[in-house]
């Protein structure tokens, strides 16, 4: 009887090894899966501190400078990056020489400049470099500053920017993580400033 018994248990080890293997593969997978999810969360967090401490630069500057705020007013359109202001109003460094302020910048120049600043930073003028980083503009992907300002003088600023990008493809068009229509690929924050 023993005999059979072992000829009844042959290859009952190797299930055993198999299972274990499958068990510890769904383990490991669902690891990694998690490790994927903490990495999208820390990414996300990041861009939201980036996002908050842009618009309180921009609060700030509107209410220091004591201006007229429909001078900030962007009609509803995102600051565009594409050229600096006519008018330097602050002086900076581009990464190999000073850059200084022109002289008599009025008050739209002068909030021309802090949107410019604030939306596009002074990397944007350091030749395209991937060295230096001025703001937090440069750590935050696609960012995009709208103001709006109210018949009160409150002034409402937005900030949107692109969430798990991936890059930029050879058509220069972004591309996401995923092409799910479900999963969002932007987000946006917005404050308001009261300005007496």
């Amino acid at each position: 009887m023993s005999i059979k018994r072992l000829r009844d248990q042959r290859g009952v080890n190797l299930i055993e090894v198999l299972v274990t293997i499958v068990i510890t593969s769904i383990g490991l997978l669902g690891l990694n899966a998690l490790q994927l999810q903490a990495n999208r969360s820390t990414q996300d967090s990041g861009n939201r501190s980036q996002a908050v401490w842009m618009l309180e630069d921009m609060a700030n500057r509107i209410r220091a400078n004591n201006i007229n705020t429909q001078s900030y007013d962007t009609g509803g359109n995102p600051v565009s990056c594409n050229a600096a202001p006519a008018r330097v109003c602050a002086s900076y460094h581009n990464g190999s020489n000073r850059v200084n302020a022109n002289a008599g910048c009025d008050n739209a120049d002068l909030a021309q400049w802090d949107l410019w600043e604030v939306a596009c930073g002074v990397g944007a003028n350091v030749n395209n470099s991937d060295v230096t980083r001025s703001n937090a503009v440069d750590f935050i992907a696609n960012p995009e500053l709208t103001v709006a300002v109210n018949a009160n003088s409150q002034v409402t600023l937005t900030l949107s920017w692109d969430v798990r990008s991936g890059g930029v493809d050879d058509n220069n068009e972004t591309v996401y993580a995923t092409d799910s229509a479900n999963i969002e690929t932007r987000r946006a924050i917005m404050t308001s400033v009261f300005q007496p």
